[in-house]
């Protein structure tokens, strides 16, 4: 085995695989606390919508292919986003269609441009590619879009923008994100991942029907993991060009999304009450978490997520492991460059006290 390993593609062998937030099932079976409060995979704390939760039921149908091209899923989307069905792909949650773009554009003779302290999936897909990383150093904690079209090459082919960002929270604006279309080669896909698009309140945020219908190098993605709860199920989606969008389904593989998850979806996106709900309350919790963090004397990087990422008189890894023993799971954002930091996701009013409880009794 050893000499087949030999012959990897060039950026698989450094590759660190993606590290997820610790489980429930975990901690209760390594520190067997009383009461445990997830708060480390910026999951919905709402679940997901009841009206998605009726078709979770066993269904008849399982022997059966689910839609391969997800046709009713993606009238729903075209309706909510307004734009028509063949701007859309549907994928295995949002990170399969950034995988799809990847494996469109890069290789192992081409570069992609991202931010410092970004999603770490976009390091992976281009490693994975063997192409070269170039990577842009926050402002702020913000991606500085504006150094990002300085530091394209002619190779550079594929450009990765979180707004907002995770694990920082932090946003552009319309502006600046198109500010930085404007100036950056028509030759370089943008990808504008949408993850957390719903719980931003900036008034200046991006517009997604303006760009869409102005750039044509434009790729947008969205995930049913977060304001839909729907995180179990994989499903997300991504918005461009016809064109953009034909290529991606070229590669696409057949019935990558399951028949349960598109049904629950479907109902999901309907449920205007379950996502306004959500919305309200990862507003007043988010304000109420930052400002009692705040009051701990805690540093945190104002976000527009479901997240806070923040750092204190602590050692993050041992408070994280601490904070497990209690029952409270956050996550440490080492992976991100951000070895002093904490993140923690909005959950409800009792999830944040007890998590507030917790961290008073420890620092």
């Amino acid at each position: 085995m050893s000499k087949l390993l030999n012959y990897l593609n060039e950026g698989i062998s450094d590759l660190h695989p993606y590290e997820p937030g610790r489980s429930i099932d975990e901690v209760v079976a390594e520190y067997k606390p009383d009461k445990v409060v997830k708060l480390a995979s910026n999951e919905n704390p709402l679940g997901p919508s009841p009206k998605a939760i009726e078709t979770l039921a066993l269904s008849n149908d399982l022997h059966l292919y689910p839609d391969g091209d997800s046709k009713k899923l993606k009238s729903l989307i075209a309706d909510h986003e307004s734009v028509g069905t063949e701007n859309i792909i549907v994928g295995n949650g949002s990170n399969e269609i950034l995988e799809l773009a990847a494996r469109a554009f890069l290789n192992k003779d081409v570069s992609a441009v991202m931010s410092k302290h970004a999603f770490a999936v976009y390091k992976i897909v281009t490693k994975a590619c063997g192409s070269e990383i170039i990577e842009v150093p926050a402002k702020d904690w913000k991606h500085d879009l504006d150094e990002f079209p300085s530091v394209t090459k002619e190779n550079t082919r594929v450009c990765f923008i979180a707004n907002p960002n995770n694990p920082t929270g932090t946003y552009n604006s319309h502006s600046e994100f198109e500010s930085l279309m404007e100036k950056i080669s028509p030759s370089i896909l943008v990808i504008l991942d949408l993850a957390y698009f719903e719980y931003v309140k900036a008034d200046d945020y991006i517009k997604i029907n303006e760009l869409l219908d102005k750039y044509q190098n434009l790729l947008i993605t969205k995930t049913f993991s977060k304001i839909q709860g729907l995180a179990s199920l994989r499903i997300g989606y991504g918005l461009a060009c016809q064109d953009l969008i034909g290529v991606l389904n070229k590669i696409r593989q057949p019935f990558n999304s399951n028949a349960i998850a598109q049904e629950a979806a479907c109902n999901a996106i309907l449920d205007k009450e379950h996502i306004t709900k959500s919305i309200e309350l990862n507003y007043s919790q988010r304000e109420f978490l930052f400002k009692e963090l705040t009051s701990l004397g805690m540093e945190c990087i104002p976000s527009q997520g479901n997240f806070i990422s923040f750092k204190g008189n602590f050692n993050a890894q041992e408070l994280f492991t601490e904070l497990m023993k209690q029952g409270v799971i956050v996550r440490p954002v080492a992976l991100y460059d951000m070895p002093e930091y904490i993140r923690v996701t909005v959950g409800t009013e009792d999830e944040n006290l007890y998590f507030l409880k917790k961290l008073r009794e420890l620092i």
